[in-house]
């Protein structure tokens, strides 16, 4: 398989990430930072196949049935991390290209983590977040270990990939979180948007905690997350409006072929509509090409997200990529359960 290779030094990527930030749409820097963008983001892609590998291969150690799956983060995702955090540039980013695994349990997140932090590999660890132990300001929780790139092929040396380990819990919360985000245009993932809405996910990650076992954020010591809990849940009508968010994947679920690729997936948020496109494992090339042209042609459509991922099937791909399904089942099975154990 031919794989994309970076064709321009990194202190280029780096003023292209700056000038696609801050210069003006019409200017020649604006339109030559371009293909540098593409082409950096695109040769992420061999890196996160050996990371794919060695997180699949762990894994599969611990859990058979872990889940595991690669992604390139969006161009939209990318645009706004270069605004948002200050000091970030295009060529030192680490999330570009990112793996996931779903566990059953937090202790198989644990085993999974301690695996990978002793595997032989010359790929170098070069930063580990554990967000369990410590969760983000929105309550969001699972482990992140970067690797950078050290192999064989030196072109891609020092290109950094994300690991992620989540428990089906933890990935549930996740996946509600993107959903009600995308739905209601804001980015709670972020910290951002409505107080109500971050509110009740830092209390249903609160009792989240508690059925796992894992001790709950410092920050609601001596509070009643529960009935906080209960009470923004029932003020945002939330479980109705996660009924409402239900999108139809019956494309999806009728497709015939099983074998492993490249998936393009357009998700419709107004007409609550998911399309995709699949490319085979050996066409990489069409596939980004094609995943940067769909992008570019909605890039004004706020209602319309578009994403690449890379899954051994589309049951895989809907596993692993719920939220771009609106499917917040197991999130309100899990909320079932915590009002269960609070009667």
């Amino acid at each position: 398989m031919k794989w994309i290779e970076p064709k321009y030094p990194r202190k280029k990527v780096k003023k292209a990430g700056d000038y696609l930030v801050k210069a003006d749409i019409d200017s020649t820097e604006f339109k030559e930072s371009i293909p540098v963008f593409h082409n950096w983001r695109s040769a992420h892609a061999f890196p996160m196949q050996i990371m794919l590998d060695l997180l699949r291969k762990n894994s599969i150690r611990i859990d058979r049935g872990a889940i595991a799956v690669q992604r390139l983060k969006r161009v939209p995702s990318i645009y706004t991390k270069l605004v948002r955090e200050k000091g970030m540039s295009l060529s030192r980013m680490e999330d570009i290209a990112g793996c996931r695994v779903v566990v059953d349990n937090v202790r198989y997140v644990n085993k999974v983590y301690s695996l990978l932090k002793k595997s032989r590999t010359k790929n170098i660890l070069h930063r580990e977040r554990d967000y369990i132990t410590a969760p983000k300001e929105s309550g969001y929780r699972g482990v992140h270990l970067i690797f950078k790139y050290n192999g064989s092929k030196e072109k891609y040396h020092g290109m950094a990939v994300e690991l992620q380990i989540r428990s089906k819990i933890q990935h549930s919360w996740a996946t509600a979180v993107e959903v009600v985000g995308a739905y209601t245009k804001q980015a709670l993932k972020a910290s951002s948007g409505d107080t109500m809405w971050l509110d009740a996910f830092k209390y249903i990650s609160a009792e989240f905690s508690k059925l796992e076992g894992c001790p709950v954020d410092g920050r609601f010591n001596g509070i009643d997350t529960f009935h906080l809990m209960a009470k923004h849940i029932n003020e945002l009508n939330m479980l109705e409006r996660l009924t409402a968010f239900k999108v139809a994947t019956r494309a999806l679920t009728q497709d015939k072929e099983h074998g492993a690729g490249y998936f393009i997936v357009l998700l419709d948020l107004d007409e609550r509509l998911v399309s995709y496109s699949r490319f085979g494992k050996s066409q990489l090339d069409e596939a980004t090409s094609f995943y940067d042209e769909q992008e570019s042609l909605h890039k004004d459509s706020p209602s319309k997200d578009v994403v690449m991922v890379s899954a051994a099937s589309v049951r895989d791909l809907k596993r692993a990529y719920p939220n771009y399904f609106a499917d917040t089942a197991v999130f309100e099975r899990y909320l079932a359960k915590v009002y269960e154990a609070n009667k």
